[in-house]
C-alpha cells in the first residue's frame, strides 16, 4: 500500500461513483493508496474510512516518513476554526494559505512575537499564531501498523487525562462549532454534517471513532443504555448522530430547515428547544467509556 498526504487546504473524499461526496480531509492528513484510475486514487484514511480522492490533492510519501512525523513530537493540529499561514510573523504579512481546524502541520524551531514557524505538507513554510495550534494527540499508525485489525479498539489515553476531563473537553469542542452551517460530508467551520461534528470533536481530543452515524464493532464506541448517558457520549437516531452535553441537552449538526446548522436541542418536552421528532426516534446511546 502506498502512502499519500493531502497538500490542499481541504479535499473531498468521494464515493465509488466519483460524484457523491462522503467526507472531507484537510491539509496534512495521510491516506493509504489502494489503487489509481481515471484521475482518482482509491484510498483509506488514517481512521479507516475508504473512498476516492482526486490525484492532484495528494503528494506521495513513505511509511518511514509517516513514522518519523508521528514520533517527532513536532506534529501539530490547528485548533481555531481557521488560521492564516503568513509569510512573515506579523499580521501585515502576505497570507500564504488559510487552513481549517484539524489541519496537520509540522513545527519548526523559530518563534517570534507570538508566531511560530511551521512547514505545510506541500513543503511551504510560514508563520501561525502560537495560540492557534495544539500538539496532535492521535497518529497515523493505522496506515503502517503490521496488524491493523482491532487498531482503533486499542487506542489509549496516553496523556494522563481523567475520564471526566475528556468528557468536558469533548463537549467544549462541540460547542466551538455552534452556528456553523450544515454541509453534507463537511467537517470544517465552513460547513459540517452530523457525524463530521462528532468525529472532529473526538479527533481533536486524540480519539478516532467511526466517521458515520452508526456503531461499528471495529471502533471504540459501544452501546449503553439511555440511563447511563453522560457528557460526551453519543446519541444515535436513524441516519443521524448527536453528542450529549448534560442536563437533557445534546448538540448536533442538523439539516432541519428551522436551524440548518450546529445547534443545541433538548430531550425535555418542557424546553423551548425540544425536538419531538428526534426525542422520539432515538435508537441507542454510545460511549467510549465502557
Amino acid at each position: 500500500m502506498g502512502i499519500g498526504v493531502i497538500i490542499k487546504p481541504s479535499a473531498w473524499l468521494y464515493a465509488e461513483n466519483r460524484i457523491d461526496k462522503i467526507d472531507e480531509l484537510f491539509m496534512g492528513w495521510a491516506v493509504g493508496i489502494l489503487g489509481e484510475k481515471d484521475g482518482f486514487f482509491e484510498v483509506v484514511t488514517h481512521y479507516g474510512y475508504k473512498g476516492y480522492l482526486e490525484t492532484s490533492t495528494l503528494r506521495c510519501c513513505t511509511c518511514s516518513k509517516l513514522r518519523e512525523r508521528d514520533s517527532s513530537g513536532q506534529s501539530i493540529v490547528i485548533k481555531r476554526a481557521f488560521v492564516d499561514v503568513m509569510i512573515e510573523p506579523t499580521v501585515r504579512s502576505k497570507v500564504l494559505q488559510t487552513l481549517s481546524k484539524g489541519s496537520f502541520l509540522s513545527l519548526l524551531p523559530e518563534e517570534s512575537k507570538g508566531y511560530r514557524r511551521v512547514r505545510l505538507s506541500d513543503g511551504q513554510e510560514g508563520y501561525i499564531p502560537c495560540i492557534s495550534y495544539q500538539y496532535r494527540m492521535e497518529n497515523d499508525a493505522y496506515l503502517y501498523a503490521k496488524e491493523p485489525k482491532d487498531f482503533f479498539l486499542k487506542q489509549k489515553n496516553t496523556i494522563g487525562r481523567s475520564k471526566r476531563t475528556i468528557r468536558e473537553l469533548l463537549a467544549a469542542s462541540a460547542k466551538n462549532y455552534l452556528g456553523t452551517q450544515y454541509r453534507w460530508a463537511g467537517k470544517s467551520g465552513e460547513g459540517i454534517d452530523c457525524s463530521g461534528l462528532t468525529f472532529m470533536c473526538y479527533l481533536m481530543n486524540g480519539i478516532l471513532i467511526y466517521r458515520d452515524a452508526e456503531l461499528k464493532k471495529e471502533y471504540p464506541v459501544r452501546e449503553i443504555s439511555l440511563e447511563q448517558i453522560d457528557v460526551g457520549d453519543l446519541l444515535y437516531f436513524p441516519k443521524h448522530i448527536a453528542m450529549y452535553i448534560g442536563n437533557h441537552r445534546y448538540i448536533h449538526a442538523t439539516a432541519n430547515e428551522r436551524s440548518f446548522g450546529c445547534v443545541i436541542n433538548s430531550l425535555s418536552k418542557q424546553d423551548f428547544d425540544y425536538r419531538q421528532d428526534l426525542a422520539e426516534s432515538i435508537l441507542m446511546a454510545g460511549s467510549i467509556f465502557t
